[in-house]
Formats: C-alpha cells, structure tokens, sequence
C-alpha cells in the first residue's frame, strides 16, 4: 500500500494563508478553509493532517481553536482520526468501512442519548458519537428560551421585516434595553454607547482592530477564554501572562508590567472569570482603572459570563462605572444566560470610541441579524425569570461536580465559583494535555491549562464544565475517574505511560 501524503504545519498555513482574516470565531473560519482546499484538490482525499499543536504553531493560533475546527470537520464527515495514526482527509471507501465496523461483534457502550452502541472487541476508548463533551462553556435553550424563540408574533416581525436590514449598529429597542441595564448597574450609558456585535467575541475583534498594531503588548488573564487570545495573535499582539488568584487578577503584576512593557490593552473577566469563576474585588478593579486611566491604557472588561450568578453574591460595579475617566469597554452577550445559537453580543465603549466602533462594525458585516436581535430584546425583557431558571438548572450540576470531585478525586484542588459555567481543577501530578489524550480515550472531553493560556503555562490544571445534565455529568466523571486512575505519568515532565 502507498504511503499516505503527510502535510507539514508550515506548508499548510502557507496555503491557508489570509482564510483567517475574516470576522467570526476563528475554528469556524479554519474549518471552511480546509474545506475549501479539500474541494479545489489542494489537499488530496486521504492526506494526513499535521498535529493540532504543529498545526496551530505555524498558524499562530490556539491549540483549542485547531482542535475545535478538527472537530467539526470530522462530525461532518470531511475528517477521521485514530489514536496513534492521526487525522486525515476521508476517502469514499471509508463510509462502506465504518458501516462494515459498526456490525462487527463487539463491546456494547451506552451514548449520551441512553441508546446501545458497539467498539471493537478490546478497545479502550469509545467511538467520537459516545464522547461526553465537559469542555465547551456554553448552555443549551431551555423551555423559557425556547418558549420566547417561539413567540414572535407579525405584528412584531412586520416593522423590522418592511425595513432593508442593514442596521450596523442594531436594533434600536436592543441597545435601548442594553443601556438601560448599564445604567441601573451605576454605569450612565446611552443607546449611542452601544454597539450591537455578532457575539461577544466579534466585540474583542473590533476593538482590536481600532486599537492594536502588530508588536502591541496586551496584558492577558492567564487562565483565560480561548477566543481572546485568537483575536489577538490574528492582530500579532505580544500576550504577557496576567495570573489570576482567589480574587481575580493580581495587582502586583499589572503595575510590574506597566512599568517594564508598557501594555496598550488589557483583557480580563471581573463577573465569574472564565474558567475559575472568580469575581474582581471591588478595591482591584478601582485599581485597575485608576492605573489604566494614568497611563492611556485600553481596558477590555468582558462581562459574557457576568449574568450567571449561581449563588446569592454581590458582585461589584463594573471598572467603566468605578472608573469613568478610564478608557474601558465592556462587553456583553446573550450566549452564557440564554443560548450561544442566537449570536448577539454588545460593546458599550466611552464617548469618543462609539463612531470608530461603528466603522469598524460596518466593514465587518453591516449589522448582525435583525431577527436574532429582536428575539434578544425580548429575552432581556425576561432577564429575571430567566435567570432563576438558569440558576436551578446549573446549582444542583455544579453541586454534583464537586461532590464527585472531594469523592473520587481527593488529591485534586479546586474552589467552588459562586457563578459561571466550570470548575478550575489543578492536578497533584502530571500534565493536563497529557490527562487529556487519557480522558477523550475513555470518553469523556475536557480542556486543559495550556489551551486556555498565553504561554502554554497551566499545565497542570483543567476546566470541567457543569453545564450537561447531572447524568451526563455522572458519567462523564466517571470516565474521567478511570482517565485518572490509568493516566500515570513516569515523571512530572516525561511523557505519560498510557495503560490503556
């Protein structure tokens, strides 16, 4: 048999050059390119991928968001994996293999739907249709959020509908009710404060855009959301590592950093940071700000995790509002409370900025869907119930995890977040990636440290998401326990011994 053809990372982020230049999450826009290339022949049916970490170097672009694209390309059937051999473009006579594999005599598995499924006899790991995903931050729409997806009625649809739909800085009853909000959180803001985006992560990318030039230094929280730090590799940023304790980013750091690189942006998450779930004090986001104000710094604070408050806390005012002589913009969404298949997020930024943020918005896209935002304004509307309901749903699934976790994995070391979507676990021994590749082989994914840092760092530490129902999240963690017990490293810095 013939060799498969191996592409290199470097040749292939040379022939993907400039596909990831676009708006929109950047996995997305890796997948489509691949697609596209696939089609034109540029990569040919059976070639072996390069790994995601190679693959990720040479495009400068995260580990998560080449796996994230791999991913997607192997659910819709362009790509096929296997431990040990790889990922690599499918080739017809595979869908005639798999169909042949799938009645062979084997070991019987239960799937997330609770339906009987087979892996060959002697396998360890299960097929990708059975991986319990614990890895991606984000809820699915409930009944309140299904019941007003479903509400519009033609006497509301009708005055948007009569209307062309090129509104770049949306709907005006949108930023009507976003302001209004700021507004009782002590922050004055107007509609025309307000820019309506395509999701909170097209809000990081365009005030990137006004902001940064290639070799900018930008002060990053080191965990981190992973789109962060996406956006700003694409806009060749220098990311200096912000660490994040029990009370949110360190002040210590900042002032040190100020005063050695001189940083043009600083990106962090005050409300429930994601992944630990921390909340700023009150005293380091004044400082922050008054820091930030003395030095013409930019400051990014990303409120998208902020309306998920699972616990009675009292989380304190926004830097913008602590702050108002300080140049912050604040981010929201409607991913995290409601569901991330709307697409709609939002930018207050100060006076000066809001007609360069429309610029920016404009070339972008010309508005995000008219529809999806009137469907926001009516979920804001209902903004209390649903986040009674959300907080339900996702106590009693955060509570399981860490009863689970204080059971079955008493060497692990965590705090419990008071808000948010996940559990910031760090690792007696070992290395996350590692641990990783372990879990996805006995079924179950989670995101380790490294993929959530600017520096490859955190490596002994991993995000476990609550958000699934508490039976998914029972068995998840029980392959995570097997994971655990199997996963055996020779040495904290050699590779793992995978006893599988």
């Amino acid at each position: 048999m013939d060799e498969p053809i191996r592409e290199s990372g470097p040749h292939l982020a040379g022939l993907l050059a400039g596909a990831l230049d676009g708006d929109g999450p950047l996995y997305r826009l890796l997948s489509d390119a691949l697609k596209r290339a696939i089609d034109r022949g540029e990569i040919p049916l059976g070639t072996v991928l390069p790994p995601e970490r190679s693959l990720a170097r040479s495009l400068s672009v995260s580990r998560a968001t080449v796996v994230a694209a791999y991913d997607r390309l192997k659910a819709e059937r362009w790509l096929e994996s296997r431990q040990g051999s790889g990922t690599w473009v499918r080739t017809p006579s595979q869908d005639a293999a798999s169909r042949g594999d799938a009645v062979a005599t084997g070991r019987l598995f239960l799937a997330d739907d609770g339906q009987q499924q087979r892996t060959g006899p002697g396998e360890s790991s299960v097929g990708r249709d059975d991986l319990i995903d614990l890895s991606v931050a984000a809820v699915a729409a409930n009944d309140e959020v299904n019941r007003i997806l479903t509400s519009l009625t033609l006497e509301e649809l009708s005055p948007i509908t009569d209307h062309h739909g090129y509104l770049p800085q949306g709907l005006r009853a949108l930023r009507q009710s976003i302001a209004a909000h700021f507004t009782q959180g002590g922050l004055p803001t107007g509609d025309e404060h307000v820019l309506v985006t395509t999701g909170a992560h097209q809000a990081i990318s365009l005030i990137a855009r006004q902001t940064l030039d290639p070799g900018d230094a930008v002060l990053v929280e080191s965990p981190t959301f992973p789109g962060a730090l996406d956006v700003f590799r694409r806009f060749g940023a220098r990311m200096i590592p912000w660490p994040v304790d029990a009370d949110g980013v360190r002040l210590d750091v900042l002032e040190d950093v100020v005063a050695r690189a001189a940083p043009r942006m600083l990106y962090l998450s005050p409300h429930f940071q994601n992944p630990t779930g921390t909340v700023l004090s009150e005293e380091r986001r004044a400082a922050i700000g008054r820091i930030a104000a003395e030095h013409g710094i930019v400051v990014l604070e990303d409120l998208a995790m902020g309306e998920l408050a699972i616990d009675d806390v009292t989380v304190p005012p926004t830097i913008a509002a602590l702050t108002p002589n300080a140049l912050v913009h604040t981010i929201g969404s409607t991913a995290k409370l409601f569901w991330a298949g709307l697409r709609v997020g939002w930018v207050r930024s100060p006076d000066a900025w809001a007609v360069r943020m429309l610029a920016s918005k404009t070339v972008a896209d010309l508005g995000t869907p008219l529809v999806s935002q009137l469907l926001a304004v009516k979920l804001l509307a209902a903004r209390d119930e649903m986040l009674a309901a959300r907080r339900a749903e996702l106590r009693p699934r955060r509570d399981l995890m860490v009863q689970v976790l204080h059971e079955r994995f008493p060497e692990w070391e965590f705090d419990v977040p008071a808000g948010g979507l996940s559990i910031w676990a760090r690792l007696p021994r070992g290395n996350a990636d590692e641990l990783a590749e372990v879990a996805v082989r006995h079924g179950v994914d989670i995101v380790p440290g490294p993929s959530l840092s600017v520096d490859d760092g955190n490596r002994r530490a991993v995000r476990l998401v609550f958000a699934r129902p508490e039976a998914v999240l029972e068995a998840g963690l029980d392959r995570l326990e097997a994971a655990w017990r199997t996963y055996s490293p020779t040495t904290d810095r050699s590779p793992a011994r995978l006893l599988v």
